[in-house]
């Protein structure tokens, strides 16, 4: 499903047009089970436990535990379009290529 559908799906349901097909409602163990197969579906995870942490979200950048404090940074539209595009053609994150530019930067100028 593209993005655009998703779109579309969430305004139609804050403006309450979807309504719930019959005997699609689960309640109770049949709701817990399906819940537990669609995260985990989602995920990628082989237990619950492990979907619940994905879930939650991914632990800090470059460690196990621990803050993974934000560095913020104005640039010119021109150069956000440039890391945009190396990101997209190495199929990464942007905050990646942001993150290893600034570590070869500081490692350049011989910042411990």
């Amino acid at each position: 499903m593209t993005t655009d559908k998703y779109d579309e799906l969430a305004a139609r349901a804050e403006r309450g047009e979807l309504t719930v097909k019959p005997s699609t409602i689960r309640r109770g163990a049949e709701a817990a089970a399906e819940a537990r197969s669609a995260l985990m579906a989602a995920t990628g995870a082989a237990t619950p436990q492990e979907a619940v942490q994905l879930a939650m979200g991914r632990p800090p950048v470059g460690t196990k535990r621990g803050p993974s404090p934000v560095v913020r940074a104005r640039v010119p539209q021109a150069l956000k379009d440039r890391v945009r595009d190396l990101a997209q053609r190495e199929q990464r994150d942007e905050s990646d290529i942001v993150r290893e530019a600034l570590a070869a930067y500081v490692e350049l100028r011989h910042v411990s």
